[in-house]
Order: C-alpha cells, then sequence, then structure tokens
C-alpha cells in the first residue's frame, strides 16, 4: 500500500506576459498550496501525489490521475494521514481537537 498524505509547499506564481514598469511590480510572495493524495514515487529530489486510484486493491492493475511532482526542497510540512475503515471511526479521532461530523 502508498501512504496517504496531506503535503504543505511552496510554488512560483504564474508568470505575468505583459510589461510592467519596474515601480509598479507585482508582490514578491510565493504561492502557499497544500496537496492530498497516496505517495506513488519519491526520490531526494521530488516525491510524486496520486490523488485519485482505481482498482487500488487489484496490486499491478491499480491506475491513477491527477499526478503532480513535488520537489522535496519546496515542501513546508508533510502529514501522513490516517485511513479510516468504518463510519464508527468517522465520529471521533484521537488526534483531533473537535469532533467530526457522523452523518
Amino acid at each position: 500500500m502508498h501512504e496517504l498524505v496531506l503535503v504543505e509547499w511552496e510554488d512560483s506564481v504564474q508568470p505575468i506576459s505583459s510589461w510592467r514598469y519596474l515601480h509598479d511590480l507585482p508582490s514578491l510572495e510565493a504561492v502557499q498550496c497544500v496537496s492530498v493524495g497516496w505517495i506513488v514515487g519519491k526520490n531526494d529530489r521530488v516525491i510524486m501525489l496520486a490523488p485519485n486510484i482505481g482498482d487500488y486493491e487489484s496490486g499491478d492493475g491499480a491506475q491513477g490521475t491527477g499526478f503532480i511532482r513535488i520537489p522535496q526542497r519546496s515542501i513546508t510540512r508533510m502529514v501522513e494521514l490516517v485511513e479510516v475503515t468504518s463510519s464508527d471511526d468517522l465520529s471521533f479521532h484521537p488526534d483531533s481537537k473537535r469532533m467530526l461530523p457522523t452523518s
């Protein structure tokens, strides 16, 4: 099985294609992003997440879509998510500070 994670990371802002006066520059801030998915690939430079997996339990027959590659150096926080296996698990999670909806 693949690890299910929430990843917080920084990305660059989309380039502005029109001419701008240098005294009227856009913000210098990076974009704060959050992605959730299964880690389907990882090396020293990049992790690859798949937010959608079909036929997950079939092993080699599993398929994914929506793959995203995130540079390791852009990651500011990564949290492993806990799989919920029954509706009883939805009422309260011990790591949670609040009750989760049951319906």
